[in-house]
């Protein structure tokens, strides 16, 4: 499998808070059948030099400590109006320097000012891989936004913990819609610690193979964040409109 959000980086963020924290993640995540990990430091501007120095730092740990896991970069951006020229300007990493950012929002909203950011990413040529939709409030009472936000351009990816109930109800409820409905791209992780949010994907794999289908599991855990990582294209989905 691969996971697209992690905050796997030591001393970066809420996530991993020693370099002792990140190695007992990868481990986990090996272990749960993890291969490819991107770290996704949460970012509200340029941090690219201290991202890159923490993922060099992990990435020989891992080495030395024979972690078979392949660890690439980006950044869980939040978005604001900055958000298109800080990525044209090169001061936000997309995810493995691809097309596709990774962009959180504030969860309580009304969709009009994330909407206009969204829209200002994808005119400057990137595809925003909108992180955990689910959780927004405002995406669980209109979730018409999903239509318009996927019809400008954007993909969706879904936190593990959302399907598997431990957001809440509501959380869980659009997460379920968003798979059914074909909206999802890219389950992920979203890994803080070994101990709580991890990175333990294999749950999550039987989740979707059972409730799904073995297909879906294989699309939204490997075959669509590959392309992601490799800059292709996603297969066209036609996807069952909330409205």
């Amino acid at each position: 499998m691969i996971d697209l959000h992690s905050h796997i980086l030591p001393e970066q963020d809420d996530g991993a808070q020693s370099l002792g924290d990140s190695l007992e993640m990868a481990r986990m995540a090996v272990e749960s059948g993890v291969t490819v990990m991107v770290a996704t430091p949460h970012c509200a501007g340029d941090r690219t030099r201290e991202a890159r120095s923490a993922w060099q730092l992990l990435r020989e740990a891992l080495e030395e400590n024979r972690v078979p896991l392949k660890l690439l970069l980006g950044m869980e951006i939040f978005g604001t109006p900055d958000t298109a020229r800080m990525l044209e300007e090169r001061k936000l990493f997309t995810l493995n320097g691809s097309r596709y950012p990774l962009v959180e929002f504030s969860f309580r909203s009304d969709g009009e000012e994330e909407t206009g950011i969204l829209r200002s990413i994808c005119r400057a040529g990137y595809r925003p891989l909108v992180a955990h939709p689910e959780r927004y409030r405002y995406v669980q009472e209109d979730p018409e936004l999903i239509d318009r936000w996927y019809k400008m351009g954007c993909l969706f990816q879904v936190n593990r913990g959302s399907l598997l109930g431990r957001f809440g109800r509501r959380e869980q409820r659009m997460a379920v819609e968003l798979v059914d409905r074909g909206f999802a791209a890219v389950i992920a992780s979203d890994a803080h610690s070994a101990h709580m949010r991890t990175p333990w994907m294999k749950d999550v794999q039987q989740l979707l193979s059972r409730e799904f289908s073995p297909l879906c599991a294989q699309v939204l855990l490997k075959e669509n964040p590959m392309r992601i990582l490799k800059n292709q294209e996603l297969p066209p989905v036609e996807p069952e409109w909330f409205y």
